[in-house]
């Protein structure tokens, strides 16, 4: 195996994981949006009471 052919592989891998990592970061950040609303309404519900 060349050392391009050998580089060619290694970037495949970094493509892949860079996909992951960046899906993972979006899933992160809409719970934490989602877990803040559901946060907020919860409070605005008991401070009605």
């Amino acid at each position: 195996m060349s050392f391009f052919e050998n580089l060619k592989l290694v970037c495949g891998w970094d493509i892949l994981v860079l996909v992951i990592l960046i899906g993972a970061t979006a899933w992160f950040f809409v719970r934490r949006y989602q877990l803040n609303k559901e946060k907020k309404e919860l409070q605005n519900r008991l401070s009605k009471k």
